[in-house]
Protein backbone atom coordinates (compact mmCIF):
# COMPACT_ATOMS: atom_id res chain seq x y z
CA UNK A 1 0.00 0.00 0.00
CA UNK A 2 1.40 3.48 -0.90
CA UNK A 3 1.91 5.74 1.62
CA UNK A 4 0.04 8.96 2.04
CA UNK A 5 2.41 11.53 1.00
CA UNK A 6 5.69 11.28 -1.36
CA UNK A 7 8.25 13.48 -1.25
CA UNK A 8 10.68 13.38 -4.21
CA UNK A 9 13.54 14.85 -3.71
CA UNK A 10 16.26 14.22 -0.20
CA UNK A 11 17.43 17.87 -0.21
CA UNK A 12 16.99 20.44 2.91
CA UNK A 13 13.52 21.19 1.88
CA UNK A 14 12.39 17.20 1.46
CA UNK A 15 13.98 16.04 4.74
CA UNK A 16 13.18 19.29 6.57
CA UNK A 17 9.37 18.48 5.57
CA UNK A 18 9.97 14.89 6.21
CA UNK A 19 11.15 15.22 9.58
CA UNK A 20 8.12 17.39 10.70
CA UNK A 21 5.52 14.72 9.06
CA UNK A 22 7.15 11.93 11.45
CA UNK A 23 6.83 14.42 14.37
CA UNK A 24 3.10 14.88 13.29
CA UNK A 25 2.19 11.40 12.52
CA UNK A 26 1.36 11.58 8.97
CA UNK A 27 2.58 8.64 6.29
CA UNK A 28 4.96 9.50 3.89
CA UNK A 29 7.95 7.98 1.80
CA UNK A 30 10.92 10.53 0.51
CA UNK A 31 12.28 9.10 -3.39
CA UNK A 32 15.90 10.56 -3.85
CA UNK A 33 18.11 9.78 -6.76
CA UNK A 34 21.73 9.91 -4.68
CA UNK A 35 22.66 7.30 -2.97
CA UNK A 36 22.53 7.45 1.02
CA UNK A 37 26.50 8.21 1.10
CA UNK A 38 26.79 10.69 -1.48
CA UNK A 39 27.95 14.00 -0.32
CA UNK A 40 25.63 17.15 -1.45
CA UNK A 41 27.14 19.50 -4.01
CA UNK A 42 27.69 22.95 -2.97
CA UNK A 43 29.34 25.11 -0.18
CA UNK A 44 28.00 25.54 3.57
CA UNK A 45 24.54 27.17 4.88
CA UNK A 46 23.91 29.34 7.26
CA UNK A 47 20.72 28.49 9.09
CA UNK A 48 18.62 31.77 10.49
CA UNK A 49 17.06 31.90 13.82
CA UNK A 50 13.75 33.34 12.30
CA UNK A 51 13.32 30.29 10.04
CA UNK A 52 15.74 27.65 9.32
CA UNK A 53 16.24 26.99 13.30
CA UNK A 54 12.65 27.06 13.89
CA UNK A 55 11.86 24.42 11.76
CA UNK A 56 14.96 22.29 13.04
CA UNK A 57 13.43 22.65 16.48
CA UNK A 58 10.12 21.00 15.14
CA UNK A 59 11.81 18.66 13.42
CA UNK A 60 13.41 17.33 16.52
CA UNK A 61 16.93 17.68 15.37
CA UNK A 62 17.86 21.09 17.05
CA UNK A 63 19.92 19.40 19.39
CA UNK A 64 21.76 17.61 16.71
CA UNK A 65 22.18 20.63 14.78
CA UNK A 66 24.34 22.55 17.21
CA UNK A 67 26.71 19.65 17.56
CA UNK A 68 28.03 20.83 13.84
CA UNK A 69 26.80 24.52 13.72
CA UNK A 70 29.65 27.09 13.90
CA UNK A 71 29.03 30.77 15.31
CA UNK A 72 30.89 33.26 15.91
CA UNK A 73 33.52 34.39 13.22
CA UNK A 74 32.39 32.23 11.20
CA UNK A 75 29.19 34.36 10.62
CA UNK A 76 31.15 37.16 10.25
CA UNK A 77 31.19 38.43 6.11
CA UNK A 78 34.21 40.71 5.24
CA UNK A 79 33.60 42.63 2.29
CA UNK A 80 37.31 42.97 0.26
CA UNK A 81 37.35 44.73 -3.13
CA UNK A 82 39.15 43.51 -6.03
CA UNK A 83 42.34 45.86 -5.37
CA UNK A 84 43.14 43.87 -2.00
CA UNK A 85 41.07 46.94 0.14
CA UNK A 86 39.05 45.22 3.36
CA UNK A 87 36.36 47.91 3.28
CA UNK A 88 33.79 46.49 6.43
CA UNK A 89 32.10 43.10 7.77
CA UNK A 90 28.43 42.68 8.53
CA UNK A 91 26.96 39.92 10.21
CA UNK A 92 28.65 39.71 13.82
CA UNK A 93 26.92 38.65 16.45
CA UNK A 94 24.01 37.23 14.19
CA UNK A 95 22.71 34.03 15.19
CA UNK A 96 22.87 32.17 11.90
CA UNK A 97 25.75 29.44 12.14
CA UNK A 98 27.03 27.90 9.28
CA UNK A 99 26.46 24.19 9.06
CA UNK A 100 28.13 22.47 6.01
CA UNK A 101 25.17 20.37 3.73
CA UNK A 102 26.58 17.43 4.84
CA UNK A 103 26.30 18.01 8.13
CA UNK A 104 22.58 19.49 7.95
CA UNK A 105 21.39 16.05 5.35
CA UNK A 106 22.72 14.11 8.52
CA UNK A 107 21.38 15.93 11.14
CA UNK A 108 18.24 16.14 9.12
CA UNK A 109 18.12 12.60 8.84
CA UNK A 110 18.35 12.27 12.41
CA UNK A 111 14.74 12.31 12.73
CA UNK A 112 13.71 10.69 10.16
CA UNK A 113 13.57 6.25 10.24
CA UNK A 114 15.59 4.55 7.57
CA UNK A 115 13.08 2.93 6.11
CA UNK A 116 10.99 6.27 5.08
CA UNK A 117 14.18 7.37 2.66
CA UNK A 118 14.37 5.34 -0.74
CA UNK A 119 17.73 6.17 -1.82
CA UNK A 120 19.28 5.97 -5.20
CA UNK A 121 15.31 5.97 -6.19
CA UNK A 122 15.88 8.54 -9.38
CA UNK A 123 12.04 9.65 -10.27
CA UNK A 124 12.81 10.74 -13.73
CA UNK A 125 9.27 11.74 -14.77
CA UNK A 126 5.94 12.05 -13.78
CA UNK A 127 1.95 11.87 -14.85
CA UNK A 128 -1.88 11.56 -14.18
CA UNK A 129 -3.35 8.31 -15.08
CA UNK A 130 -6.72 8.33 -16.37
CA UNK A 131 -8.55 8.78 -12.69
CA UNK A 132 -6.03 11.95 -12.15
CA UNK A 133 -3.83 10.05 -10.02
CA UNK A 134 0.18 11.23 -10.33
CA UNK A 135 2.36 8.16 -11.68
CA UNK A 136 6.01 8.46 -10.95
CA UNK A 137 8.36 6.97 -13.14
CA UNK A 138 11.52 6.21 -11.98
CA UNK A 139 15.10 5.25 -13.49
CA UNK A 140 14.51 1.76 -12.60
CA UNK A 141 11.97 1.36 -14.92
CA UNK A 142 9.14 0.83 -12.19
CA UNK A 143 6.58 3.13 -11.05
CA UNK A 144 4.75 4.34 -8.06
CA UNK A 145 1.02 5.58 -7.30
CA UNK A 146 -1.94 5.97 -4.76
CA UNK A 147 -0.60 8.85 -2.83
CA UNK A 148 -2.69 11.28 -1.90
CA UNK A 149 -0.19 14.37 -2.45
CA UNK A 150 2.90 14.41 -3.94
CA UNK A 151 5.65 16.71 -2.77
CA UNK A 152 8.38 17.83 -5.24
CA UNK A 153 10.83 19.31 -3.49
CA UNK A 154 13.34 18.00 -6.60
CA UNK A 155 14.86 21.50 -7.21
CA UNK A 156 15.52 23.73 -10.53
CA UNK A 157 15.06 20.63 -12.69
CA UNK A 158 11.90 19.15 -11.14
CA UNK A 159 10.03 16.76 -12.75
CA UNK A 160 7.05 17.32 -10.59
CA UNK A 161 6.81 21.26 -11.47
CA UNK A 162 4.98 20.76 -14.72
CA UNK A 163 2.07 19.21 -12.39
CA UNK A 164 1.58 22.79 -11.51
CA UNK A 165 2.77 25.20 -14.00
CA UNK A 166 4.43 25.55 -17.55
CA UNK A 167 6.92 28.41 -16.12
CA UNK A 168 10.30 27.19 -15.44
CA UNK A 169 13.51 28.61 -14.02
CA UNK A 170 15.33 31.04 -16.53
CA UNK A 171 19.51 31.70 -16.10
CA UNK A 172 20.23 34.61 -14.44
CA UNK A 173 23.28 35.18 -16.83
CA UNK A 174 25.53 34.45 -13.96
CA UNK A 175 27.80 31.57 -13.08
CA UNK A 176 30.24 30.57 -10.88
CA UNK A 177 33.20 28.47 -10.66
CA UNK A 178 34.31 26.60 -7.92
CA UNK A 179 38.02 25.77 -6.81
CA UNK A 180 39.24 24.34 -3.17
CA UNK A 181 42.14 24.86 -1.12
CA UNK A 182 42.49 21.38 0.82
CA UNK A 183 43.83 21.70 4.66
CA UNK A 184 47.27 19.80 3.00
CA UNK A 185 47.38 22.38 0.39
CA UNK A 186 50.97 24.04 1.39
CA UNK A 187 48.79 27.45 0.86
CA UNK A 188 46.23 27.13 3.10
CA UNK A 189 47.87 28.74 5.98
CA UNK A 190 48.17 31.53 3.99
CA UNK A 191 44.68 31.63 3.20
CA UNK A 192 43.38 31.32 6.83
CA UNK A 193 45.60 34.40 7.83
CA UNK A 194 43.78 36.22 4.54
CA UNK A 195 40.18 34.76 4.89
CA UNK A 196 40.24 33.71 8.10
CA UNK A 197 36.70 31.56 9.65
CA UNK A 198 33.75 33.18 7.87
CA UNK A 199 32.90 34.53 4.34
CA UNK A 200 35.67 36.47 2.49
CA UNK A 201 33.18 38.22 -0.65
CA UNK A 202 36.02 40.05 -3.02
CA UNK A 203 34.05 42.84 -5.15
CA UNK A 204 34.71 44.78 -8.45
CA UNK A 205 34.87 44.59 -12.63
CA UNK A 206 31.87 43.23 -12.58
CA UNK A 207 33.24 39.37 -10.94
CA UNK A 208 32.65 38.41 -7.38
CA UNK A 209 34.56 36.14 -5.58
CA UNK A 210 32.94 34.10 -2.45
CA UNK A 211 35.84 32.69 0.10
CA UNK A 212 34.67 30.22 2.74
CA UNK A 213 36.50 28.09 5.44
CA UNK A 214 34.14 24.80 5.53
CA UNK A 215 33.58 22.85 8.72
CA UNK A 216 36.85 19.96 7.94
CA UNK A 217 38.60 23.23 7.51
CA UNK A 218 38.88 23.32 3.66
CA UNK A 219 38.20 26.34 2.03
CA UNK A 220 35.68 26.38 -1.16
CA UNK A 221 36.41 29.47 -3.83
CA UNK A 222 33.61 30.81 -5.92
CA UNK A 223 34.85 32.97 -9.18
CA UNK A 224 31.37 34.86 -10.66
CA UNK A 225 31.12 36.78 -13.64
CA UNK A 226 28.26 37.25 -16.21
CA UNK A 227 28.81 34.75 -18.84
CA UNK A 228 26.89 32.02 -20.79
CA UNK A 229 25.15 29.16 -18.78
CA UNK A 230 27.29 26.83 -21.13
CA UNK A 231 30.64 27.24 -20.14
CA UNK A 232 32.80 26.04 -20.84
CA UNK A 233 31.42 24.70 -24.04
CA UNK A 234 32.34 27.57 -25.83
CA UNK A 235 36.23 27.67 -24.75
CA UNK A 236 38.82 25.79 -25.86
CA UNK A 237 39.30 23.39 -22.23
CA UNK A 238 37.65 21.09 -20.11
CA UNK A 239 37.00 21.66 -16.44
CA UNK A 240 39.24 18.81 -15.91
CA UNK A 241 42.35 20.58 -17.07
CA UNK A 242 43.49 22.29 -14.17
CA UNK A 243 46.28 24.34 -15.95
CA UNK A 244 43.58 25.82 -18.68
CA UNK A 245 41.23 26.66 -15.88
CA UNK A 246 43.64 28.37 -14.11
CA UNK A 247 44.91 30.45 -17.15
CA UNK A 248 41.46 31.24 -17.98
CA UNK A 249 40.72 32.51 -14.89
CA UNK A 250 43.66 34.86 -14.87
CA UNK A 251 43.18 36.24 -18.08
CA UNK A 252 43.28 39.79 -17.73
CA UNK A 253 39.17 40.47 -19.00
CA UNK A 254 38.43 37.95 -15.79
CA UNK A 255 40.51 37.94 -12.40
CA UNK A 256 43.79 38.72 -14.03
CA UNK A 257 43.22 42.43 -13.14
CA UNK A 258 42.68 41.73 -9.51
CA UNK A 259 45.01 41.78 -6.51
CA UNK A 260 48.30 39.65 -6.43
CA UNK A 261 46.71 37.67 -3.58
CA UNK A 262 43.69 36.87 -5.73
CA UNK A 263 46.63 34.96 -8.55
CA UNK A 264 47.72 33.22 -6.19
CA UNK A 265 44.62 31.48 -4.36
CA UNK A 266 43.92 30.82 -8.29
CA UNK A 267 47.09 28.99 -8.60
CA UNK A 268 47.38 27.26 -5.50
CA UNK A 269 43.47 26.06 -5.94
CA UNK A 270 42.79 22.10 -6.86
CA UNK A 271 40.13 20.67 -8.24
CA UNK A 272 37.42 18.79 -9.05
CA UNK A 273 36.79 22.28 -10.92
CA UNK A 274 32.95 22.55 -11.75
CA UNK A 275 30.72 25.47 -13.11
CA UNK A 276 27.36 26.60 -11.06
CA UNK A 277 25.05 28.36 -13.56
CA UNK A 278 22.30 30.84 -11.30
CA UNK A 279 18.91 30.52 -11.97
CA UNK A 280 15.78 31.80 -10.33
CA UNK A 281 12.29 31.63 -10.76
CA UNK A 282 10.32 34.69 -12.44
CA UNK A 283 8.73 35.97 -8.96
CA UNK A 284 5.57 36.97 -11.00
CA UNK A 285 4.84 34.14 -12.00
CA UNK A 286 4.63 32.28 -8.43
CA UNK A 287 0.59 32.64 -8.71
CA UNK A 288 -0.26 29.23 -10.29
CA UNK A 289 -4.03 27.82 -9.45
CA UNK A 290 -3.64 24.73 -6.86
CA UNK A 291 -3.44 21.44 -8.73
CA UNK A 292 -5.07 18.51 -6.69
CA UNK A 293 -2.85 15.97 -4.99
CA UNK A 294 0.75 18.27 -5.78
CA UNK A 295 2.76 20.70 -4.23
CA UNK A 296 6.37 21.70 -4.49
CA UNK A 297 8.62 23.52 -1.64
CA UNK A 298 12.22 24.88 -1.93
CA UNK A 299 13.90 25.74 -5.99
CA UNK A 300 11.33 22.98 -7.44
CA UNK A 301 8.56 25.84 -6.43
CA UNK A 302 10.95 29.44 -6.54
CA UNK A 303 14.74 28.43 -7.44
CA UNK A 304 16.44 31.44 -5.89
CA UNK A 305 19.94 32.63 -6.42
CA UNK A 306 21.89 32.73 -3.42
CA UNK A 307 22.68 36.57 -2.85
CA UNK A 308 20.86 37.28 0.18
CA UNK A 309 21.27 33.79 2.04
CA UNK A 310 17.86 33.47 2.27
CA UNK A 311 17.39 30.09 -0.07
CA UNK A 312 17.92 26.90 1.71
CA UNK A 313 15.85 28.64 4.67
CA UNK A 314 13.32 29.59 2.38
CA UNK A 315 13.00 26.15 1.27
CA UNK A 316 12.99 24.69 5.14
CA UNK A 317 9.89 27.16 6.03
CA UNK A 318 7.90 25.72 3.04
CA UNK A 319 8.23 23.00 4.56
CA UNK A 320 6.88 23.96 7.99
CA UNK A 321 4.28 25.70 6.42
CA UNK A 322 2.93 22.96 4.03
CA UNK A 323 3.33 20.44 6.92
CA UNK A 324 1.18 23.02 9.10
CA UNK A 325 -1.88 23.36 6.71
CA UNK A 326 -2.17 19.56 5.96
CA UNK A 327 -1.87 19.05 9.50
CA UNK A 328 -5.00 21.54 9.76
CA UNK A 329 -6.68 20.84 7.10
CA UNK A 330 -5.96 17.55 6.37
CA UNK A 331 -4.19 15.95 3.09
CA UNK A 332 -6.02 18.23 0.66
CA UNK A 333 -5.82 20.51 -1.91
CA UNK A 334 -7.31 23.24 1.13
CA UNK A 335 -4.50 22.64 2.65
CA UNK A 336 -1.92 23.02 -0.51
CA UNK A 337 -3.69 25.94 -1.34
CA UNK A 338 -3.43 27.61 2.17
CA UNK A 339 0.32 27.02 2.36
CA UNK A 340 0.45 28.66 -1.30
CA UNK A 341 -1.39 31.42 0.11
CA UNK A 342 1.65 32.31 2.28
CA UNK A 343 4.67 30.67 0.36
CA UNK A 344 3.99 32.71 -3.01
CA UNK A 345 4.52 36.34 -1.57
CA UNK A 346 7.48 35.27 0.97
CA UNK A 347 8.89 33.82 -2.08
CA UNK A 348 8.90 36.41 -4.51
CA UNK A 349 10.25 38.84 -1.96
CA UNK A 350 13.36 37.03 -1.49
CA UNK A 351 13.90 36.01 -5.24
CA UNK A 352 13.30 39.35 -5.77
CA UNK A 353 15.68 41.02 -3.22
CA UNK A 354 18.25 38.31 -4.36
CA UNK A 355 17.65 39.07 -8.20
CA UNK A 356 18.39 42.97 -6.84
CA UNK A 357 21.42 42.03 -4.76
CA UNK A 358 23.38 40.11 -8.09
CA UNK A 359 22.99 43.05 -9.92
CA UNK A 360 24.42 45.70 -7.40
CA UNK A 361 27.36 43.02 -6.93
CA UNK A 362 27.92 42.57 -10.10
CA UNK A 363 28.12 46.27 -11.10
CA UNK A 364 31.31 47.79 -12.55
CA UNK A 365 32.38 49.63 -9.36
CA UNK A 366 31.25 46.98 -7.45
CA UNK A 367 31.38 47.34 -4.24
CA UNK A 368 30.37 51.07 -4.05
CA UNK A 369 26.43 50.20 -4.74
CA UNK A 370 26.61 47.27 -2.48
CA UNK A 371 28.38 49.12 0.43
CA UNK A 372 25.54 51.91 0.02
CA UNK A 373 22.37 49.60 -0.11
CA UNK A 374 24.10 48.10 3.12
CA UNK A 375 24.00 51.25 4.98
CA UNK A 376 20.76 52.31 3.62
CA UNK A 377 17.40 51.72 5.88
CA UNK A 378 16.37 49.26 3.42
CA UNK A 379 18.96 46.54 2.98
CA UNK A 380 18.22 43.78 0.57
CA UNK A 381 19.89 41.63 3.14
CA UNK A 382 17.31 40.95 5.62
CA UNK A 383 18.71 39.72 9.28
CA UNK A 384 17.35 41.84 11.70
CA UNK A 385 14.74 39.13 13.29
CA UNK A 386 18.08 36.83 13.62
CA UNK A 387 19.98 38.85 16.46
Amino acid sequence: MAPEIAIVGGGPAGLALAGLLEQNGIDYLVYERSAADTPPRGGCLDIHRSSGQIVLKEAGCFEEFKKYARGGDATVHWVWDHQGNKLFAFGEGRDSPEIDRNQLKRVLMSSIPENKIRWSADVRSSSRDDQGQIVLSLADGTTASGFKLVVGADGVRSKIRHLVTSVEPVYSDILFLALFILPSNAYHATLEQIAGQGPMVVLGKAKMIWIQRQGDGHYRLDFGWIGPQTFPADENFKLDDEDAVKEFLLQENYFGGHTKEIHDMIRAATGPFWSWPLYHFPSEDLNWASAPGVALIGDAAHTTPPFVGDGVNCAMRDSLILSQKLREFGITTQAVAEYEKEMFPYAADVISRSVAAGKLLFEWDSPKSFVQMMASDRPLVKFELDY
